[in-house]
C-alpha cells in the first residue's frame, strides 16, 4: 500500500496553517538566498545605492543567522528550540542591522 502524498494548497491561508517554525526559517532563509543573488547583482551594477546597501546587509543578516540555527539543529540541540532560535536568529539579524546601519553615520 503507498503512504498517501501530502498535498498543500500554496495559494490560501489556509494551505500555509499550522506551517511549523522550522519550515518557516527555511522557506525565509532560500528566499534570502535567491534575493541575494539578484541584489548582488544590482549592487555589482550601482554600489552606492542605499536601497541596495540596505537589502544587502539585511539579507547577509538573515542568511547567515538561519545558517547559523540550521547548524546548531545540526549538531544536536532539541527539536523544541526551533521557535527560540527562530525568534532569536529574526531579532539578531534586526538589531544588528540597525547597530550597523546607524554606525555607518559616524
Amino acid at each position: 500500500m503507498d503512504a498517501p502524498v501530502l498535498r498543500r494548497e500554496w495559494t490560501t491561508a489556509e494551505g500555509w496553517r499550522g506551517t511549523g517554525a522550522g519550515m518557516w526559517a527555511w522557506l525565509i532563509q532560500r528566499a534570502a538566498a535567491v534575493l541575494l543573488l539578484v541584489v548582488i547583482a544590482l549592487h555589482l551594477v550601482n554600489p552606492f545605492r542605499r536601497g541596495v546597501q540596505a537589502a544587502l546587509l539585511a539579507l547577509a543578516l538573515l542568511h547567515a543567522l538561519l545558517g547559523v540555527r540550521a547548524l546548531l539543529l545540526d549538531v544536536g540541540l532539541p527539536v523544541r528550540w526551533h521557535k527560540v532560535l527562530f525568534a532569536l536568529a529574526l531579532l539578531t539579524a534586526a538589531a544588528l542591522f540597525v547597530i550597523v546601519w546607524l554606525w555607518r553615520w559616524y
